[in-house]
């Protein structure tokens, strides 16, 4: 079985002798994984060669001894991480602080490759879509959760910054909670990006250069941010009083950093909330959205690319301006 394996050489493709399953695993064929932007930007201190790609749909190939829901035949996608559902925490009614949880990171197992075996616990079956956009299953959940963590009511003005996969899906279940106005942070010179954003949304669209200076002409209230943690601070100067700001993005050296004027931050009495989708809750409302067009999964893949051709995907979704999400089948 051939796996993909990135590391300071670049994507090398190398035959992997495939393990027999747990009682509780399943073995997929993969049929389509998301190009991520974790994908894309590694820690440069991570010398080490290893699998990658987590945003997957696939075909069972064959069930674990004890896994009894599930059918070798059926389509499904596959969270990255799941509550275990015995823990205390899962016991206690807060499966998110889930303390083992289950994932194809524990084995580094993962997508860019012929088969992947995963948890059976992760599986979420799908119909009526094709797999690339069930792939989208996965990037989906984390806008979910940022959505649900922002708090977004009918009455928020909410800033959207950073405009990928999951900061678009995030613009259209903001308008879909009733957001009064929704405005996007990103470079116009991603037209596609910038497009989708006022298709699913959005009112207006601003330049990087310009967000600190830019009037709104309304208090924002509710900010998501999709980029470096670096742009945080940003975030918080915006912010109104009261205001909620949610993050997901990761950076590394320099970027990982946050600067906040403190006194600031608690007289405005500003919340900073870390949304970290692992373990993955919204998996099943992710495919429904998916399946019932509340979310135009279509919409949202600008390119596909068979797996031979994964270094060319990883390129197109670097570096060109017209990618919004890239799919590898």
């Amino acid at each position: 079985m051939k796996a993909a394996f990135k590391g300071p050489g670049g994507i090398k493709f190398k035959d992997v002798v495939t393990r027999p399953l747990k009682p509780d695993e399943i073995r997929l064929k993969v049929d389509a994984c998301g190009i991520c932007g974790t994908d894309l930007h590694s820690d440069p201190n991570n010398k080490n060669e290893s699998r990658f790609g987590h945003e997957m749909a696939g075909t069972i190939k064959e069930l674990g001894l004890g896994v009894k829901n599930l059918k070798v035949g059926q389509k499904i996608a596959v969270d990255s991480s799941s509550a275990c559902g015995h823990c205390s925490e899962c016991k206690n009614g807060l499966q998110e602080l889930c303390t083992n949880v289950q994932s194809i990171f524990n084995s580094m197992e993962l997508c860019f490759a012929e088969e992947v075996i995963a948890p059976a616990i992760s599986a979420v079956p799908f119909s009526g879509i094709s797999d690339d956009v069930a792939s989208l299953q996965e990037p989906l959940g984390v806008s979910i959760d940022m959505v649900r963590l922002t708090d977004i009511n009918l009455n928020s003005n909410v800033l959207l910054i950073g405009a990928g996969p999951i900061g678009l899906m995030a613009v259209a279940l903001a308008k879909r909670q009733g957001a009064r106005k929704i405005f996007v942070c990103q470079r116009k010179r991603r037209k596609a990006r910038c497009q989708i954003a006022l298709d699913f949304g959005a009112d207006k669209i601003i330049e990087p250069e310009e967000l600190e200076k830019y009037d709104f002409g309304c208090k924002i209230d509710r900010i998501m941010v999709t980029s470096a943690p670096d742009t945080i601070g940003t975030a918080a100067k915006i912010a109104c009083k009261g205001g909620i700001i949610t993050f997901i993005g990761l950076g590394f050296g320099e970027k990982e950093k946050i600067s906040l004027d403190g006194n600031a931050f608690h007289f405005k009495k500003l919340q900073l909330r870390a949304s970290f989708a692992s373990p993955a809750m919204f998996g099943p409302m992710a495919i429904e959205y998916l399946e019932k067009g509340i979310i135009d999964g279509k919409r949202l893949i600008s390119h596909t690319f068979p797996l031979a051709e994964l270094a060319k995907g990883m390129e197109v979704a670097a570096k060109d301006l017209d990618a919004v999400k890239v799919v590898i089948k």
